[in-house]
């Protein structure tokens, strides 16, 4: 995903945020997601999910089973 979105994402398919999420980000099991744009919300990893965070989170990761890198900035 590139550019803005003023609500919430739900991740269903490997991916890159390369934007801005104005909610929560919702990783689903099975999903290999990197997070190098700017989340407004939470992030939320469900079980058998992976994440790489290199960007900012202004909410918190709440990880639910799932794998969790953090490079970036969770400020929540």
């Amino acid at each position: 995903m590139r550019g803005m979105l003023a609500g919430s994402l739900e991740m269903t398919s490997d991916g890159t945020v390369r934007g801005m999420v104005g909610g929560d980000v919702i990783v689903t099991p099975g999903v290999h997601a990197t997070i190098k744009g700017m989340i407004a919300g939470d992030v939320i990893v469900e079980r058998g999910a992976s994440v790489r965070i290199t960007g900012m989170v202004s909410g918190r990761v709440v990880n639910l089973g799932g794998v969790v890198e953090v490079r970036g900035m969770v400020a929540g």
